[in-house]
């Protein structure tokens, strides 16, 4: 016959129970019970896909146990077409349990792979369920088996489509294999240990199943896949139990702390290091059985508990005199409020540090250069303002000087004296320009000291010099010039035997702002007056408007 679905069939058949239907009954039961456990642990990656093929097992179990039971044979293959539902959801729920808990990540996966596989499911289900208008999925030399304790079972002639949905479920539960590779050679023996026991685990439902199709092996006349992935997920729950599911976890981040580029190290509570990785071997050498003190550790050992005697979780490490830079951070690690040890890691910041160090120098050389240079610009203002023979500020700096004082105050009075030195010119015929040189440096330090600190004294060129008094009249600066010229008379400039003497103007602001040119015209008309009246001596110029 070809199987079809046939739910009539069911609602009028008779029932059996026979023995051999107990052992899978309990283990349905046990399925059921253990999804309910494992539902109510705290939470571990693939819990939800654990639960859910625990009771698609046992889902499973049950419709052999009903196919079993039912005496009509429409009814039988009935339950054998629906029981492929959870046949073809065993495959993608393991793999999905796998693929999560590898990842420790409990996300379903992404709908690129959902639905190629959720249609691949939906479109072999369909083809199964409508296997009485085919005969594709069973073909038409299924038949009942002579009875097996007192039952007979089904025997179904497989067909095209029956082998596509294993090969589909085989498929699925390869690439879960391959996914989970094999361990490192250096991992751990418990690790590689854990990894054979799930390779077995792995590999009872896939032995099964090729025992029952290849060879024709039946548990209790029917298909024992089903009890295959009872006994995997019997193994699996008991693995995750003893909390040792998977190997492959703990490997993979063992494999991380063996290859992470930054250097840590493991400690205990006394500081001792009982683990390091790679990059910190590297860095220290290769670590003795045991471990040892932090302080003990070439290289390392002594700054590292200078700082963690600091308590600095965060700080920089200096090795070698400044060759290795590493920023240093620290987590202590703790089990219900007491603490185990701690972890640190060693970031080399040694490119950045140096990278540092660098910009740090050439805005040092940079700043060297800007000083130089605002110390060249002020030796040029410097020169720009002042007398190279002198000193003294000269005839630029009178206008800046003269333009402040007004800005500050444009009604301040500002007594102006131009001097003329007499006769210069016979001195640097009789003995020379040097000479002439000599004495207007003598005659301007002797000015210099005779005058107030508020005063300003300039070279305007040649032997002319000019005199700005702040808060003076005419008649004051006249006084005072009297004073510069007895001053000078009791001086031998320039070491010369001759008596050196001068004529001056003044000129005043009074109270009304004068330009700088109006001042230096009308002091410089009141010296050639002074000049023309006989020479050494001070004339003032007319009151300024």
């Amino acid at each position: 016959m070809i199987p079809a679905l046939d739910l009539h069939a069911c609602t009028v058949t008779a029932w059996h129970v026979t023995p051999d239907m107990a052992l899978r009954t309990v283990i349905a039961a046990s399925l059921l019970a253990m999804g309910v456990w494992a539902s109510t642990r705290r939470f571990f990656p693939g819990q939800t896909s654990f639960v859910a093929m625990s009771l698609a097992t046992m889902a499973w179990i049950a419709a052999s146990v009903t196919e079993h039971a039912a005496a009509d044979p429409a009814c039988k293959v009935t339950v054998g077409l629906l029981g492929w539902l959870p046949v073809m959801l065993q495959p993608a729920l393991w793999s999905l349990f796998i693929c999560q808990y590898l990842a420790a990540d409990p996300r379903s996966p992404r709908w690129s792979v959902r639905l190629p596989w959720g249609a691949a499911i939906a479109l072999q289900l369909a083809l199964c369920w409508t296997n009485g208008a085919h005969g594709l999925f069973y073909g038409a030399g299924t038949g009942l088996t002579a009875p097996i304790a007192g039952l007979p079972r089904v025997r179904y002639d497989y067909g095209p489509l029956f082998y596509v949905a294993v090969a589909t479920g085989y498929t699925l539960l390869a690439v879960t294999m391959l996914s989970t590779r094999r361990p490192r050679p250096d991992a751990p023996p418990r690790h590689r240990e854990q990894w054979r026991a799930f390779v077995l685990i792995m590999a009872m439902p896939i032995v099964a199943n090729v025992a029952y199709i290849g060879f024709g092996l039946r548990l209790f006349g029917a298909d024992p896949t089903s009890a295959g992935f009872a006994a995997s997920v019997a193994g699996l729950a008991w693995m995750i139990a003893r909390n040792r599911l998977f190997a492959v976890v703990p490997m993979a981040r063992q494999r991380l702390f063996a290859e992470l580029p930054d250097a840590v190290l493991v400690l205990d509570a006394d500081q001792r290091v009982v683990d390091a990785n790679l990059a910190a071997q590297q860095l220290v050498g290769v670590l003795p059985p045991g471990g040892q003190a932090l302080a003990a550790l070439p290289r390392l050992g002594p700054a590292l508990a200078r700082q963690a005697a600091a308590g600095e979780a965060h700080s920089l490490l200096v090795l070698d005199e400044g060759a290795a830079y590493f920023e240093v951070q620290r987590r202590p690690l703790r089990a219900r409020g007491r603490l185990l040890g701690e972890l640190l890691q060693l970031h080399d910041v040694t490119g950045l540090q140096r990278a540092h160090h660098e910009t740090a120098r050439h805005l040092a050389e940079r700043e060297g250069e800007l000083d130089r240079a605002r110390a060249q610009q002020d030796l040029l203002r410097q020169q720009a303002l002042h007398d190279p023979l002198t000193g003294l500020l000269n005839r630029r700096a009178l206008d800046e000087w003269f333009a402040q004082e007004t800005r500050a105050s444009p009604s301040r009075r500002l007594a102006l004296v131009l001097l003329d030195l007499d006769h210069f010119k016979r001195v640097n015929d009789s003995h020379g320009h040097a000479a002439g040189d000599a004495v207007l440096r003598d005659f301007a330090l002797t000015l210099a000291t005779g005058l107030r600190a508020a005063d300003a004294l300039f070279r305007l060129g040649g032997e002319e010099f000019a005199i700005l008094m702040p808060d003076v009249s005419a008649e004051v600066a006249e006084r005072r010039i009297g004073d510069l010229r007895e001053l000078i008379a009791r001086q031998a400039l320039g070491g010369l035997p001759q008596r050196i003497t001068f004529s001056a103007g003044v000129a005043e602001t009074g109270l009304q702002p004068l330009s700088l040119q109006a001042l230096l015209e009308a002091a410089d008309q009141a010296m050639y007056r002074a000049k023309a009246g006989g020479r050494n001596c001070t004339a003032l110029a007319a009151t300024l408007a």
